[in-house]
């Protein structure tokens, strides 16, 4: 295939673009006044997506310029690294990006080196992080989870209230998995649950684009410690399984190529609804985890040691869950059938069996190995102990939903992150004071000291760019700051109060803003290191013929 070689500085022109392209289009949903953005789907007849996420703003945004694109495919990155780590502060991170970007590619046209340019903002970088972790509050109160909702949930009261009943019942290493609801009020159920990490085998499986989901309601469950090597193995139960008109989740140690094609094509045609993924737990530690997984679901596990095959097995055998969601790296089944009293009497064993070798003495055995023995216990009482929590976000119409659903899983993952590394001022002020941090550093030259100068006037951008959304006058906001020397002085956008960020309910998790700027800092480095484009030229010959607007509404390719 022949290839384009775009230089500079065409090339970071023309990435420019891309970036500021998606950072206008996410950048107004910043802060709770930020609008909303509509985003048309891809398919004829289906409501626009609705949404207030700076990550599925950006996620939707291709360019047709293939150059543009790549820029911002970058800022599509910078989101969706953030919303990975920590799930809020998407936007925060494309409007730091943005501003890193712009500043940036100025100073290379300028002269400055671009590798010296990244010498300084990665200093800079250490220099803020290390001023936000040690400035950050961290004896959390009850009320906190409640204000950092509030912020992160664009200004919803109720909302804190029930993520607070459910860090307070599942804890900080609790699993709380969000779906629509059915009526105009959320709804909070915690129940008996199973979480360990392991995927789906294949992204074919998801049910649920938008979150990158496979979700299955009341599904059967089996527990299978070899590989499935022949699909027609599984036939037998797969019919039993579609006649009681369920889906059926099946964890084996693996799931051979022919095997894996029979399950897709059977789950993407609809005839069965199937997804498969691995057991917790590695090598021999397998078969344990798979007869804790057998006592939870209320089912069998179907064993070499037994000398059970697969194609004998019967819907008695199954275990059974009311919901099993599984996105990449994660598995959780809600409500498994299982009853308590047996797997109350294993946890209480391997309680006994934990404590005995955490009574060993030095020799006995080795040292690592007693650990690994330990840590394995520990993950078993933890996965058989475990609670999940189930959040049903409700609204009028199913547009209102799911804008809602992303808004307030954002909010628990940002409460979270509260928890884990403590909070400052919100509303942009606590990335803009550490703009103070930067005035007295010096570097070993004068394009590091520009790479620094460009981060400090980075770390500004959110402020101004919350101030714009909310209608208010930056310079009359930002001169009142700047007469306060009290680190802990915010100001209320909404309602234009200022005082203290904890009274006035005005405040960030630091993790958020670490991540966001880290990330923004990453890859705008590597943006200004990149000198040359290489690009495919693409074969457009053998798109003769196809229109993508008739394939979409008809779900028909007309080259078949």
């Amino acid at each position: 295939m022949s290839k384009q070689v775009i230089y500079n500085p065409e090339a970071r022109q023309r990435l420019l673009q891309g970036i500021n392209a998606v950072a206008r289009a996410a950048s107004v949903t910043l802060g709770s006044a930020g609008p909303a953005v509509m985003i048309q789907h891809r398919t004829d007849g289906i409501m626009p997506v609705f949404t207030r996420d700076g990550v599925t703003v950006a996620n939707a945004i291709v360019m047709e310029d293939r150059i543009a694109d790549l820029g911002a495919r970058m800022l599509r990155d910078v989101a969706g690294a953030v919303s990975r780590e920590v799930g809020d502060g998407t936007t925060t991170a494309i409007v730091l990006a943005q501003s890193l970007a712009v500043e940036a590619l100025k100073s290379v046209a300028a002269g400055f080196h671009p590798m010296q340019l990244q010498k300084g903002m990665e200093l800079a970088l250490i220099l803020v992080e290390q001023h936000l972790q040690k400035n950050a509050v961290t004896d959390s109160t009850e009320d906190w989870v409640e204000k950092i909702a509030l912020v992160a949930s664009k200004g919803e009261a109720g909302v804190g209230k029930l993520l607070k009943e459910a860090l307070a019942e599942l804890g900080e290493a609790g699993t709380l998995t969000f779906q629509l609801g059915n009526g105009r009020e959320d709804q909070l159920e915690i129940v008996e649950g199973i979480h360990y990490e392991q995927g789906y085998l294949s992204p074919y499986f998801i049910t649920d684009k938008t979150r990158a989901e496979a979700v299955l309601e009341r599904p059967y469950i089996l527990l299978y410690d070899r590989e499935i090597s022949d699909f027609m193995d599984l036939v037998p139960i797969l019919e039993e399984v579609a006649a009681e008109g369920r889906a059926l989740l099946v964890i084996a140690e693996a799931v051979a190529e022919q095997a894996l094609t029979g399950l897709l094509l059977n789950h993407v045609r609809g005839i069965f609804k199937v997804v498969a993924v691995k057991p917790p737990g590695f090598g021999d530690k397998r078969v344990n985890r798979l007869s804790d997984l057998a006592l939870l679901a209320g089912g069998t596990a179907i064993l070499e040691a037994h000398a059970m095959r697969l194609e004998d097995v019967t819907l008695a055998q199954l275990g059974q869950a009311q919901r099993a969601v599984i996105s990449e790296g994660n598995t959780t089944i809600i409500g498994a059938a299982g009853s308590r009293e047996p797997v109350n009497t294993r946890i209480q064993a391997l309680q006994r069996e934990l404590d005995l070798v955490r009574a060993r003495k030095p020799g006995e055995g080795s040292a690592t190995g007693n650990l690994h023995e330990a840590d394995e216990l520990e993950e078993r009482i933890s996965v058989l102990s475990g609670k999940t929590g189930t959040f049903s976000v409700g609204g009028i119409t199913d547009v209102e939903i799911k804008e809602r659903l992303v808004r307030i899983e954002n909010a628990y993952l940002s409460a979270k992150a509260a928890l884990a590394e403590g909070v400052l001022p919100g509303g942009g002020v606590g990335l803009w004071r550490c703009m103070a941090v930067l005035d007295e550093v010096i570097a070993e030259n004068a394009e590091q000291q520009q790479g620094i100068a460009i981060v400090k006037q980075a770390l500004g951008a959110p402020l101004r760019q919350l101030l714009s959304n909310c209608g208010l006058n930056s310079e009359e906001v930002l001169m009142r700051l700047s007469s306060e020397t009290d680190p802990t002085f915010a100001v209320d956008m909404q309602q234009l109060r200022y005082g203290h960020f904890l009274e006035i309910g005005i405040l960030d998790p630091v993790k958020v803003l670490r991540m966001a700027l880290r990330n923004a800092v990453s890859v705008v480095g590597t943006l200004i290191s990149s000198d040359t484009v290489v690009m495919n030229v693409p074969d457009l010959s053998v798109m003769t013929g196809y229109s993508p607007e008739w394939a979409a509404a008809t779900r028909e390719d007309p080259r078949m």
